[in-house]
C-alpha cells in the first residue's frame, strides 16, 4: 500500500498545484470578485471529498481525520507537524502550501480553505471553526491551522 501511495503521490501534487494554479489566476485578473466564486467552488470540492473519504474511513472522528491529513501531509511533502489533535480539535502547521499559492494573499488561502472546512463540516456532521493563524500565501514562513469543532 505504501509503494501504491508512493506512486500516486506526484499525480496528487501536479492535481492540487493546478487547482491553486488556476485559483491564483482567476484572483489575478478578477482581484476580490473571483473569491467568492472560489470559495464557493472550493466548498463544493469539500463535500464531494467528504463524501468519498466516508467510503474509505471507517471511523469518523476529529483525530481519524487528523490522521489522514497527516498521511497525506507526509505524501506530499509538506513538512507537516501536528500541534494537537483531540476529538474536538486538529491544529497542525505545515512549511509548504500543496496548492502552490505561497505568496499571494491571505485572502485567496481563505476562499481555498473552505475545502477543507466544508469536508470536516461534512465528516464531522457539525460545523467546525476554521483559524488560519499563519499563511504562507501571506508571506508568513509556515502555514499554522486549527479546526475545532464548534
Amino acid at each position: 500500500m505504501e509503494e501504491a501511495v508512493k506512486r500516486f503521490a506526484p499525480m496528487m501534487k501536479l492535481m492540487l498545484v493546478m487547482q491553486g494554479a488556476l485559483s491564483k489566476a482567476f484572483y489575478e485578473r478578477y482581484g476580490k470578485e473571483a473569491l467568492t466564486i472560489i470559495a464557493e467552488v472550493a466548498s463544493r470540492g469539500g463535500v464531494k471529498r467528504a463524501e468519498i473519504m466516508r467510503k474509505m474511513m471507517p471511523v469518523i472522528g476529529m483525530k481519524a481525520i487528523g490522521e489522514q491529513f497527516k498521511m497525506m501531509g507526509s505524501m506530499l511533502e509538506m513538512g507537516m507537524e501536528i500541534i494537537e489533535l483531540s476529538d474536538e480539535v486538529f491544529h497542525f502547521k505545515v512549511s509548504r502550501c500543496p496548492l502552490g499559492i505561497e505568496g499571494t494573499s491571505r485572502e485567496l488561502c481563505e476562499a481555498m480553505m473552505t475545502s477543507d472546512a466544508k469536508m470536516l463540516d461534512t465528516l464531522l456532521g457539525q460545523e467546525v471553526e476554521t483559524k488560519i493563524l499563519q499563511s504562507v500565501a501571506a508571506g508568513d514562513e509556515r502555514c499554522e491551522v486549527i479546526f475545532s469543532k464548534k
